[in-house]
């Protein structure tokens, strides 16, 4: 436990002590705004509107669901951003052998590394409640929903995360760890929707609409947590973290 924790330390620490770390904040949260001013605008003119034309208002809900679902697009490009380094980086300079040969298992470096990670998105998470805070403080939003959504949203990063060291594990290119990682989230993404196009049967279907991740995050966004959509997040993220671990012990030994 103390190797994990010292890993993840030094990790969590090199984020910041470069430009990367305000970077990825930087970034994050500036495509953010950008979503948010452009949603708060739409939603005012909606509202004015509605009562003319005889609809129904849209809910600051709604506006939320809509910020969180385009935040996929900024993940995109900020978790293959954060991953690329993980291993391809100390592979290149061989920093990776000074791992490798310490009295720490491949199992430590890996949930070191995960965890240095998740930190740090989950830091970014924490500075974005300003958008919603904005909400709460001016409207009068469902707090239960926004709590869901972030939940969801921070198992979403932790699962793409967990993807992007894999990747990162099998290469010595961060470029090329950027481009696979974001081209594997990007997959996941659309999924569900080129499901019907790439299969022609009922259950491979569902099978394909469920290993994406846009569904499962749905029931997040609409403020339930449910058994399946949280066991499968864990599971997506065991299963890459498991593959990172068995990548790495297969280094060890050449």
């Amino acid at each position: 436990m103390g190797a994990t924790f010292a890993i993840a330390a030094r990790d969590f620490k090199a984020f910041f002590a470069s430009p990367k770390g305000a970077a990825i904040f930087f970034f994050f949260l500036f495509v953010m705004g950008l979503f948010f001013i452009s949603f708060v605008y739409t939603f005012e003119e909606m509202a004015q509107k509605a009562p003319m034309m005889g609809g129904q208002a849209p809910t600051l809900e709604q506006l939320l669901k809509a910020l969180f679902y385009n935040l996929h697009f900024i993940m995109v490009l900020v978790i293959p951003a954060i991953t690329m380094a993980s291993f391809a980086e100390e592979r290149k300079t061989g920093a990776i052998k000074l791992l490798q040969t310490a009295p720490v298992s491949a199992l430590q470096i890996v949930a070191g590394k995960f965890a240095a990670a998740a930190g740090l998105i989950g830091l970014v998470l924490l500075a974005s409640l300003v958008f919603p805070g904005y909400l709460i403080y001016f409207g009068n939003p469902d707090i239960g929903i926004i709590a869901t959504s972030y939940l969801g949203l921070f198992l979403l990063m932790c699962s793409q995360i967990a993807f992007g060291m894999w990747v990162s594990s099998m290469t010595q290119n961060q470029f090329m760890a950027f481009m696979f990682t974001m081209l594997g989230m990007f997959l996941l993404l659309i999924l569900n929707w080129i499901a019907p196009n790439i299969t022609s049967s009922g259950w491979t279907e569902s099978t394909v609409r469920w290993i994406a991740s846009t569904d499962h995050l749905d029931m997040f966004f609409k403020g339930m947590i449910t058994v399946a959509d949280t066991v499968y997040f864990l599971v997506f993220i065991a299963t890459f973290l498991f593959f990172t671990n068995v990548v790495l012990d297969s280094q060890r030994w050449r």
